[in-house]
């Protein structure tokens, strides 16, 4: 059966306006560190531009990124294209601390007074609850992004990780 020109024409423009439309995969070795340039695969792995809150009343453009099935985002300053932020609230990150999306954690010290948390955005950081997972993002910090438990206000629920270059933490 011969197909006409104009059909075959018509399927590959078609096909043409469909394939920008799906997302890309950034092709990444590993993930890109805080300050570090942003790789040409991120900033190409999402067609459509994107910005992120990084920190309260600021927005940076951004991208989501697979890494060893594992979605992370990750944001960087337009001016000069270094990453200043990077979050996952996948379940499949774990720390070498153990700590992990879904896990709970005490936000008071032993003599029950209360962490010293940090207000970041819509989360609370509690510079206790970090760590990093080496064979996926090497010495990376993550800092465990909670909310207050809703019953029992000595704890928090991680919902999250976050690297930011917005993060000011206490010594």
């Amino acid at each position: 059966m011969q197909r006409s020109p104009l059909v075959l024409l018509a399927v590959f423009s078609a096909c043409a306006l469909l394939l920008p439309a799906l997302p890309a995969h950034a092709q990444l070795s590993g993930l890109p560190q805080l300050g570090a340039p942003v790789p040409d695969s991120v900033l190409n792995a999402d067609k459509h531009r994107k910005e992120c809150e990084t920190a309260p009343g600021h927005k940076d453009p951004c991208a989501e990124i697979q890494l060893d099935k594992v979605r992370f985002t990750v944001a960087w300053d337009a001016q000069t294209r270094d990453v200043t932020w990077i979050f996952t609230d996948d379940r499949r990150l774990l720390t070498d601390s153990q700590l992990a999306v879904g896990n709970t954690c005490s936000v008071m010290q032993d003599s029950g007074a209360p962490d010293p948390t940090v207000s970041y955005m819509k989360w609370l950081i509690d510079p206790r609850w970090k760590g990093a997972d080496p064979n996926l993002t090497g010495a990376a910090v993550w800092y465990a992004a909670l909310h207050k438990d809703d019953f029992d206000p000595h704890f928090g629920n991680i919902v999250g990780f976050v690297q930011s270059k917005y993060l000011s933490l206490k010594p």
